[in-house]
Order: C-alpha cells, then sequence, then structure tokens
C-alpha cells in the first residue's frame, strides 16, 4: 500500500561530504523492515534493503538502524548524486513512511 504521508526536506551538502538522513523512527526490528531509495528525477531506483546484490555505483549508499531510527547514508558525496529521492520505508506490504529530499551539492 502506498504512503499517506509524504515528509518533504531541503539539504544541501558539499561534494566529497558524507550525508545521513532518518527516514523512520520506529520499534520493528530492522530485519522485519523494506526500506527503498528511488531517484524520482531519474525514475529509477537507488537501494533496496535487504538486498543481496547493491550495484557497484550504489555502494556509497547503506541503511542502519541505530537507537530506532531507520537511517540512510551516503558516503563520499558527488555532483550526480543532485537531485529529488524518496526514501519509503514498508513493513510487509504497508509503507510506514515516506521522506522526499531534495539533495544539492555545491
Amino acid at each position: 500500500r502506498r504512503c499517506k504521508q509524504v515528509h518533504h526536506l531541503n539539504i544541501n551538502y558539499v561534494q566529497g561530504d558524507n550525508m545521513s538522513i532518518s527516514c523512520l523512527t520506529t520499534t520493528h526490528p530492522l530485519q522485519s523492515l523494506t526500506v527503498k531509495l528511488h531517484k524520482t528525477n531519474q525514475d529509477k531506483d537507488i537501494l533496496m534493503y535487504p538486498d543481496i546484490s547493491p550495484e557497484p555505483e550504489q555502494e556509497r549508499w547503506s541503511v542502519r538502524k541505530d537507537a530506532g531510527n531507520v537511517t540512510l547514508d551516503l558516503k563520499d558525496i558527488r555532483l550526480s548524486d543532485d537531485g529529488l529521492y524518496d526514501c519509503q520505508v514498508y513493513k510487509d506490504w504497508d509503507c510506514l513512511n515516506v521522506i522526499r529530499f531534495n539533495l544539492k551539492v555545491k
């Protein structure tokens, strides 16, 4: 099912920096969740967690759960990372949350 609530963020980073974005605060174990990162302006899935074989270009993206927060990390930000993204978190077939963020890279 589609998410009812979408939260919007505008974020700015400098090329070469690392970024962390909280996609959801939950008591569910990370293993029971599906996290999907979609780059909307290219209509392309960037990351799917759990994913057995991430594409080499996507290895800079990762998902972790720390103190109840499901967090998306990006290492070594590049100019090509600039764009609009959706971080979607699902439990089974139910969408729990969507964070839509516009990443501007300087």
